[in-house]
């Protein structure tokens, strides 16, 4: 049993070592790259301390705060997905040189009452991907449609109708079990409800087979998730990486992954 369990630690070990080597050539060979930050829930400290402790999702309002007076005073330009779009799809359009994308998941109604008022703060921008069936069933914690503004601190656009599940089995996923034809049933429950230009998938999964359905529904860019680098102009516009946010992330590792 002990040898055993040396083996599979330093099979576990290979794989991170493997996993960290490539995330940093990534993200050096990536000089022209912008990082796209992906964000859940940002809660109060006292709720952090007492409620979400151990919930990567939920980042404290001190923690945001610290992130986002970086890109401040660092002088970084926050990225709307209007003009990420444009980047993608004029090669002759220059980002500025410092250039951030900042994304929410989920549409948690504390993006409203904690981040957006220290995105103003900053003068930084950002999107939040709903779920549409939250957003119209009144739930608690959650965005209602009649929060849904678009102005220059937010915009917000799809992360599905109800896509957002999990499935039977091991790390599986509601969008890897149904077929194409729910896909598309889900696209169309959401139209009028969300706007769906943008789109990111649930849980960063995609599907073979899903660009017909994005292409059909006038998607112009798709965001997975956790991929762990930066997006380039050439990447795949229905995939494009994203990094996890977590709570209680060190700080140099945020700012090494917006630098």
């Amino acid at each position: 049993m002990i040898r055993f369990l040396k083996s599979l630690l330093v099979v576990c070990l290979s794989l991170f070592s493997l996993i960290t080597f490539k995330t940093v050539i990534l993200h050096y060979t990536r000089t022209d790259g912008v990082a796209i930050l992906g964000y859940h829930g940002v809660v109060s400290d006292e709720q952090k301390k007492t409620i979400y402790t151990n919930d990567p999702y939920k980042m404290s309002v001190s923690e945001f705060d610290e992130q986002m007076s970086y890109l401040a005073k660092n002088g970084y330009h926050s990225l709307s997905m209007d003009e990420l779009y444009r980047y993608v799809e004029d090669k002759n359009y220059q980002l500025p040189k410092k250039s951030v994308v900042i994304t929410f998941d989920d549409g948690y109604e504390n993006v409203l009452t904690n981040a957006y008022p220290i995105l103003q703060k900053y003068n930084l921008q950002a999107t939040t991907f709903l779920i549409g069936k939250k957003v119209t069933s009144n739930l608690d914690g959650y965005l209602k449609l009649s929060d849904i503004q678009n102005d220059e601190t937010m915009q917000f656009y799809s992360h599905s109708f109800d896509l957002h599940h999990k499935a039977s089995g091991f790390d599986r996923k509601k969008i890897d079990v149904i077929s194409l034809a729910d896909i598309a049933d889900d696209f169309q429950s959401n139209q009028g409800v969300i706007d769906q230009s943008y789109f990111a998938f649930p849980y960063g999964r995609t599907k073979a087979g899903i660009e017909e359905i994005l292409q059909s529904y006038d998607v112009k860019l798709a965001f997975g998730y956790n991929q762990n680098r930066k997006m380039i102009r050439e990447d795949n516009r229905y995939l494009l990486p994203r990094y996890f946010m977590f709570a209680r992330m060190p700080f140099a590792y945020f700012t090494w992954l917006v630098s």
